[in-house]
């Protein structure tokens, strides 16, 4: 009899160990970091985010209904430094809800726009931390954009014929290829003469370009990567003052970086 009881008591405790493994991971989980808040209203709001499957299965939106309940959705913390992180069950809910074709270990830029209830409109009145409209990144996991290294590559009257090393060395990934098909939403990399290595107002734009390239990636660069590119650069606006030819990447300053400050290299060009 006392056998009878003891099964019976490690079946129950079997079945209920089984019942919570069943709301836990199970091989779906997705990772979203690099949330930028682009518009805020009184029933919605708009983000744009990075999300990466960390899981161990592909999602496919063939799956959908097989992944939709089971979805274990990871928020980084950089969400509690804007203003809207009252809402993160409504955005884990929203992507939980998105039929997402994101094979493991890969990561895509994704814009949500999400409603608020009537009864949870104006929680982040009463908010004054975090940035409102633009969002920031959390420190630890975010990008940073390096120019390495600036070779003149040759020259005539006309042109300056240069190649560069782009580096990633924050620990955050970035998407370097925009979402449309014009190449100009691409990160770009300006063309600057100075009169001395370092960047000022006083430098004259000679020309940029727009990256491309990282096909294998679906166009992210991820922490520890590095991109080269070839640029030819007009002379023309080159004067015997000006002798230092600077690149910068992001010179139009799209992304949010850790260091702002080490865009930039330069080559002498006589």
């Amino acid at each position: 009899m006392k056998n009878i009881f003891l099964i019976l008591f490690l079946f129950i405790i079997n079945f209920n160990l089984k019942a919570q493994d069943s709301s836990e991971y199970q091989g779906y989980r997705l990772y979203v970091s690099n949330v930028e808040v682009i518009q805020i209203a009184k029933s919605n709001f708009k983000i744009k985010t990075f999300v990466t499957n960390t899981g161990s299965k592909d999602l496919t939106n063939a799956d959908f209904q097989d992944y939709k309940e089971v979805l274990v959705v990871k928020m980084d913390e950089q969400l509690f430094e804007t203003k809207i992180f009252p809402y993160e069950d409504l955005i884990i809910q929203k992507i939980k809800n998105t039929k997402w074709d994101l094979a493991s270990g890969k990561s895509e830029k994704t814009d949500f726009k999400i409603n608020i209830p009537k009864e949870r409109r104006g929680e982040t009145d009463n908010i004054v931390g975090g940035k409102s409209v633009s969002g920031s990144y959390n420190r630890d996991l975010c990008t940073d954009l390096v120019m390495d290294t600036v070779i003149l590559v040759k020259k005539d009257k006309k042109n300056a014929y240069v190649k560069a090393q782009i580096s990633n060395i924050g620990k955050g990934a970035i998407n370097i290829i925009g979402d449309k098909k014009n190449v100009q939403d691409n990160i770009n990399v300006g063309a600057y003469f100075s009169g001395t290595p370092k960047f000022s107002k006083g430098a004259i734009l000679a020309g940029e370009v727009y990256i491309t390239g990282l096909d294998d990636t679906d166009g992210i660069l991820f922490p520890g990567d590095k991109i080269e590119i070839e640029m030819k650069v007009k002379r023309k606006a080159q004067s015997k003052y000006t002798k230092v030819l600077i690149l910068i990447v992001d010179a139009k300053q799209v992304v949010i970086e850790c260091n702002e400050t080490n865009n930039n290299n330069s080559v002498l060009v006589k």
